[in-house]
């Protein structure tokens, strides 16, 4: 996400977004819960926090976690939780890679043939260790956390699987907005053994219940819908309850 910013700063338009994006952040009223998975130090999280009564954050790198820890002690409306979000409660292996502090990390394994386009500069998991895992609805339960108002995922290739788990809050219109990370429809997920992360999969799970109103990379805006570079196999996608 931070490299999307940076994005979107060199570029006149999506810097204008990015500004303005971070003045109504900065200055909006505390209100609300926000649930985020998948936080970077410097990432979009940074500009939003401050606006919302509630933050639950969940980030499964061990590393990543000590600093973001770090970083956010003082804010007593962020929660953070050192959790891979799954299907279920327990444990699970991820996989930790080479690349931007292990930005690209994941419970799934790179696919080779997409790897192939990086050449020499392969993004490849270095490691795998056993991390503690949720069923985000359960936690939702466990914590009587009835609404969220903003749900935002960045979880490399496992949007789609762990959304789906909060079915029952997406029937009943218990999240106001939904944002995740997803794969074009005419790619396929980069990595080979997590199932489809596809827009088309999403559309099925949310159409009826929520409508798309933007698309591209970084800071979305409602109602702007930009296709991002051909050669790039993901976007970020936004929903709003209907």
């Amino acid at each position: 996400m931070f490299k999307k910013i940076i994005k979107a700063i060199k570029n006149p338009r999506k810097g204008w977004a990015f500004f303005t994006f971070m003045l109504k952040h900065l200055f909006k009223k505390k209100q609300g819960v926000l649930v985020i998975i998948g936080l970077e130090s410097e990432g979009i999280f940074s500009l939003i926090h401050r606006s919302y009564n509630k933050c639950y954050c969940f980030e499964a790198n061990p590393d990543r976690f000590k600093s973001l820890e770090k970083k956010y002690k003082k804010y007593s409306n962020i929660h953070l939780y050192n959790y891979a979000v799954a299907q279920y409660d327990g444990e699970i292996l991820f996989n930790i890679s080479n690349n931007n502090n292990g930005a690209s990390s994941s419970i799934g394994n790179f696919d080779e043939k997409w790897n192939q386009k990086f050449g020499k500069e392969k993004i490849v998991m270095v490691k795998t260790i056993t991390v503690p895992c949720i069923n985000l609805y359960n936690f939702c339960k466990r914590n009587n956390l009835n609404y969220i108002d903003d749900y935002i995922s960045d979880i490399q290739g496992m949007d789609l699987e762990v959304l789906k788990t909060m079915e029952p809050m997406i029937r009943d219109g218990k999240i106001g907005t939904i944002t995740c990370e997803v794969t074009k429809n005419e790619k396929y997920n980069i990595y080979k053994d997590l199932p489809s992360n596809a827009e088309k999969d999403f559309q099925v799970l949310l159409g009826g219940k929520y409508k798309m109103v933007a698309k591209g990379w970084g800071v979305l805006k409602d109602g702007v819908f930009e296709e991002v570079p051909e050669d790039m196999w993901e976007m970020d996608c936004k929903w709003r309850l209907k």
